[in-house]
């Protein structure tokens, strides 16, 4: 990855030339994949696919394209925590349930209401 990256450039970059974007979004990203472990690349590309995909799923709904890509991270770090915790031979610290999210509404009717006294 670019060690100077210019986030008002990439912003303008975006705005004003999409494709520039998308060119310079995947270099950055191969280099990163190209900078990793070369027994590690295989599982980073398959990875990348998995969000390339969610992007063009989501591509008209972008806030849904960041929740599905959230929900990834959540349940990787899960299982990483689960992996951890029974190699250590204790019990995980939390357990992660993933919420199912059908669409942008039902995200917006999930709330915990705290009553107020007067």
């Amino acid at each position: 990855m670019s060690e100077n990256l210019d986030f008002d450039y990439i912003c303008n970059l975006l705005k004003t030339d999409p494709e520039a974007f998308e060119a310079y979004r995947e270099r950055e990203i191969e280099k990163v994949i190209q900078s990793a472990p070369e027994a590690t690349q295989q599982r980073l590309r398959g990875l990348q696919f998995q969000i390339d995909a969610k992007r063009e799923v989501y591509k008209d709904r972008p806030y849904m394209c960041c929740m599905e890509i959230s929900k990834m991270m959540h349940e990787s770090f899960h299982n990483l925590n689960y992996k951890l915790s029974e190699f250590c031979g204790r019990k995980a610290y939390f357990d992660y349930q993933p919420q199912v999210v059908e669409n942008d509404r039902e995200v917006n009717n999930v709330a915990n209401v705290v009553e107020f006294r007067r």
